[in-house]
């Protein structure tokens, strides 16, 4: 075998082994769809968010982890001794207030659970990690149904959504089937409704939370034979279950449909399919998208998304977004929307864990972007090296191979920039260069001053 055909053999084993790109049409563009991280490095992510440094943070079993799409290192930053992580929030002033906020179900399924913990960390710049984990509330749940979303209002207060299989007296300190809010301590708000945590109630289980851009909050939620609904939550009002689902009367009270003391509020739509993590989608990048509510779906393939008026708060119609390449995808179990307007999916039925990266390839028009040209001299390099640009860009930052930031940034980068390193510990580096036609990245290795 000649070396020319040993080399094109080579490839083309490289070629059929990586996994194929798939794609999607949609009315005017085309998405793409990317498998980022397999289940060889996630095992059960429920929560997905894309952090202020540029990472995907999630839950993942006892583990809140961070995935780097630029060095592709998956790093643990958290860590329970027990449980299965479901929702988390940042806090809207991190880092400034350094604090993480995750829902754990104490058992190691939350199938298998019946009491969730609501944890407050505290984030160390320093390390680069999550410490001093403290319960500040915990909710009951039965069964599969836990809610566990977590996000903040306007107000900075927490709202956490919890679920009920069935009946249950609603007395004061009662948690299940509500969304409740609380300080970041968990304590009671003065301006609660009652003097507890409830904020709403008449929940079966609400699976996703997200505030809209004029901060009303909607939640996504299953109910109990395909009347699954999407609701604007306002503090005191009853969204009806389980005398209510959907908008079905299930009579378990002979007058409860009729009677004109019993006051519920109706969902802003119904639809079959069950959700899960829900995020507004705000970008025009995907211009089917714009302003549009999209909802991931358990059981079924696909994501379904919602139209609203210009106040955001009726629904005007849904579109459905299934087959093709989106048939691999059962269980999609939450959405984190990027600047850029790309997002990624998380899908998670026990077994096959899987984050995918969905952006547009191609529009009505193909424009061929700018590409930034980099070169860096020396590399290896000691004390100094020099990088050369062919457009002003607007930073340069130095990472590790773990993702974390050193202490060597520079805004607004001229054409040719000499940096030192004298300061930085010897190792295998990454320059994260960005510009106007997004960020783009090379690596360096700083060795030893002989």
């Amino acid at each position: 075998m000649s070396l020319r055909t040993l080399v094109l053999f080579i490839f083309q084993s490289i070629v059929l082994t990586l996994p194929a790109q798939l794609t999607y049409q949609l009315d005017s563009t085309i998405l793409s769809i990317d498998v980022v991280v397999d289940s060889d490095r996630v095992d059960i992510p429920w929560e997905i968010i894309w952090g202020p440094d540029q990472r995907l943070w999630m839950t993942d079993g006892p583990l809140i982890t961070r995935w780097d799409p630029v060095t592709d290192v998956v790093d643990t930053i958290g860590v329970r001794p027990y449980g299965n992580g479901l929702g988390m929030a940042i806090h809207p002033f991190f880092p400034q207030v350094p604090q993480i906020f995750a829902v754990f179900d104490t058992a190691e399924y939350y199938a298998a659970g019946q009491l969730c913990e609501v944890i407050r960390f505290e984030y160390d710049v320093i390390l680069d990690t999550l410490i001093n984990d403290t319960v500040i509330l915990n909710y009951p749940h039965a069964g599969e149904h836990a809610g566990g979303r977590l996000t903040f209002d306007d107000t900075e207060h927490l709202l956490l959504t919890t679920a009920d299989y069935w009946l249950t007296e609603d007395t004061l300190g009662h948690k299940k089937g509500k969304v409740l809010r609380m300080n970041i301590d968990g304590s009671v708000p003065v301006d609660n409704p009652t003097a507890d945590h409830t904020w709403t109630r008449g929940h079966r289980n609400p699976q996703g939370m997200t505030k809209l851009p004029n901060g009303n909050i909607l939640i996504s939620e299953h109910g109990q034979a395909g009347n699954n609904e999407i609701n604007l939550i306002e503090p005191d009002k009853n969204y009806g279950w389980a005398v209510w689902d959907g908008n079905d009367c299930t009579f378990i009270y002979p007058d409860s449909c009729t009677s004109t003391t019993y006051i519920t509020e109706p969902p802003l739509y119904t639809f079959d399919e069950p959700p899960a993590g829900t995020e507004l989608y705000t970008h025009s990048l995907i211009p089917e998208f714009q302003n549009k509510l999209i909802t991931s779906i358990l059981w079924f393939t696909g994501i379904n998304v919602f139209k609203f008026n210009t106040s955001f708060d009726q629904i005007t119609g849904m579109e459905r977004y299934d087959g093709g390449a989106f048939d691999d995808m059962v269980r999609i179990r939450d959405i984190a929307i990027l600047p850029d307007g790309s997002f990624y999916l998380i899908t998670n039925d026990r077994m096959d864990a899987r984050i995918r990266h969905i952006k547009k390839t191609i529009n009505t028009v193909i424009e061929d972007p700018v590409d930034l040209t980099i070169k860096i001299w020396p590399n290896p390099v000691s004390e100094e090296f020099y990088i050369s640009l062919d457009q002003v860009i607007d930073k340069i930052e130095l990472l590790d191979m773990q993702g974390r930031k050193t202490n060597l940034s520079i805004e607004q980068g001229q054409m040719i920039e000499r940096i030192n390193v004298s300061d930085i510990m010897p190792g295998l580096y990454i320059i994260r260069v960005y510009s106007k036609t997004g960020s783009h990245v090379e690596r360096i290795v700083i060795s030893p001053d002989d």
